[in-house]
């Protein structure tokens, strides 16, 4: 069986891994790497291969005030999320003005896709399900 994810659900792992990343790392979560970040995987995942002009204009637009009306209707795969996120990190990266996403980069995508699965996973929980190291390990990396 499939499981499916809401958009609403996709939004609030994502908020809460760049949350957690930001924290950890001791980087205000309202840092640029993390808001193009969440607007090119939210753009992606409603429109895989999007340009980034399409990116620039979501960001920009902000949060709507009212959400869609299917915001909690389970429309997406784990498969989706994991290609969203993971694609738009790399491209807020590369429009960010790094070469290549770094492990604070990997470590968002990690956490909010732990967090999709499990939303009251902890910075523990990410490492110990993502990474074969300590968590003090990890948070050297960040």
């Amino acid at each position: 069986m499939t499981v499916l994810y809401s958009r609403a659900q996709v939004r609030n792992a994502i908020t809460k891994g760049l949350t957690m990343a930001a924290a950890e790392a001791r980087v205000p979560s309202s840092a640029d790497r993390f808001t193009w970040a969440r607007a090119a995987a939210m753009t992606l995942l409603e429109k895989p291969g999007a340009p980034w002009a399409e990116v620039k204009n979501e960001h920009y637009k902000g949060t709507p005030a009212t959400p869609p009306s299917d915001d909690d209707t389970p429309l997406f795969t784990r498969d989706q999320v994991s290609q969203a996120v993971t694609n738009g990190v790399d491209l807020a990266a590369e429009h960010n003005g790094r070469s290549c996403p770094d492990d604070l980069d990997n470590f968002m995508v990690n956490a909010s896709l732990t967090l999709l699965d499990d939303p009251d996973a902890d910075f523990y929980q990410v490492v110990a399900e993502c990474y074969g190291e300590r968590p003090s390990v990890v948070r050297s990396w960040l």
